[in-house]
């Protein structure tokens, strides 16, 4: 078992001529009967899954590792103030067994912007930079060891996989320090529910991939299927959503104006289809540029047509449409979809149609920020 980003090149990497190959994996490669793979949402997905599986399974080459060291597993330190610590041993481990020491370190260190712990020597006197950092909140030298057993509570569960339960424990305790009017704490725990956002996308636990192995590409025709009916209330015809393309633009006071096309295949949003336009209009007219980057567009008859166009905006940049192409803006804020007639559709921020809208937006947002940055520094020279 193993995991890549890339599984044609990781697979290909054992069909070599056994010369290249270490013994243990010329035995692997001759007990070869079939290969399966589990397609996931994220990096950290992918290293907790891998976990799970080899957990389960116990494979016999995972599980011999290159260098004869045992795996390693996370345990919890049982003390005043809890923390997590890495060793080989399975007994009352929490998680595990991960067949490197650096992958548990990833793990632990990506977890710990959502719920902090403290490193530091026993007893702690005073807060380190740690604390200042928001990676040891609330610190043990300030005696709130009701607030740090919360956040050891929540690192647990994400090292489980329960995503979703952090998540509704973080947003229900930001509304109770919102209802409270503390506003310190709700900034706070808003904070640490934006770095679980950032690290998870589509949060799954380890589990339910096993359960489900096509989950991900589930996931990705529920949001097309739940697009198109959100959207099939409007006078909007749509035939099909297999390929969706998102535009937006960038600039600073009309100088260096950049835009990128981002492109979603069968609700996958894929890199490879992404597109960078330098633009003329130097004006700052972001209607004017709008029209410019979709008149360039539709005009390359090499590439594929979309079957639904979307623009960063509102009703104003919906007023260069001249095409027949079913096209919409998403406003940013309020995630409000807007229609050419002047329609507007408000889904809820959970609805599987607007995340993928709302990612390929972020996305196109980061890609034309790229181009634009590279021409200011070139300006810069």
């Amino acid at each position: 078992m193993g995991k890549s980003k890339s599984l044609r090149d990781r697979v290909r990497s054992y069909f070599v001529p056994p010369v290249n190959l270490r013994p243990i994996t010329q035995r692997l490669v001759s007990r070869i009967d079939s290969i399966e793979h589990i397609e996931v949402n994220s990096d950290l997905e992918s290293l907790l899954l891998e976990s799970r599986l080899i957990k389960k399974f116990r494979p016999r080459y995972n599980i011999a590792s290159k260098d004869d060291r045992s795996p390693y597993y996370i345990h919890f330190i049982r003390d005043t103030y809890p923390l997590p610590v890495i060793n080989h041993n399975p007994d009352g481990s929490l998680a595990g067994p991960f067949l490197s020491g650096l992958i548990v370190r990833r793990v632990l260190h990506q977890f710990r912007r959502v719920a902090p712990y403290c490193t530091s020597h026993r007893p702690v006197k005073r807060p380190c930079l740690y604390s200042h950092l928001g990676l040891c909140n609330p610190c043990p030298a300030t005696g709130d060891r009701k607030g740090y057993l919360q956040n050891i509570a929540r690192l647990k569960s994400l090292i489980r996989g329960h995503f979703a339960s952090v998540r509704q424990s973080l947003q229900k305790d930001m509304g109770k320090a919102v209802k409270s009017q503390d506003y310190e704490s709700a900034a706070k725990l808003r904070d640490q529910l934006k770095s679980l956002d950032y690290l998870l996308l589509t949060p799954v636990a380890p589990d339910d991939y096993i359960v489900n192995p096509n989950l991900v590409e589930d996931q990705r025709q529920e949001a097309v299927d739940s697009l198109k009916l959100a959207l099939s209330t409007s006078h909007l015809i749509l035939n099909s959503l297999h390929r969706i393309e998102f535009f937006d633009n960038a600039h600073l006071s009309g100088t260096a104006p950049t835009s990128a096309m981002t492109v979603a295949i069968d609700g996958e949003v894929t890199t490879r289809h992404y597109r960078h336009f330098t633009l003329k209009n130097q004006e700052g007219d972001d209607i004017a540029m709008m029209g410019e980057v979709l008149s360039r567009r539709l005009k390359r008859a090499d590439w594929p047509t979309p079957d639904l166009i979307v623009l960063d905006g509102g009703l104003p940049q919906l007023s260069v449409v001249s095409w027949n192409i079913p096209t919409i803006a998403l406003a940013k804020k309020q995630e409000i979809i807007h229609l050419p007639n002047g329609e507007q559709i408000k889904l809820d921020k959970s609805h599987p149609g607007l995340k993928l809208l709302m990612h390929l937006r972020d996305e196109a947002h980061r890609f034309s920020r790229r181009l634009h940055h590279k021409h200011r520094s070139k300006m810069l020279k």
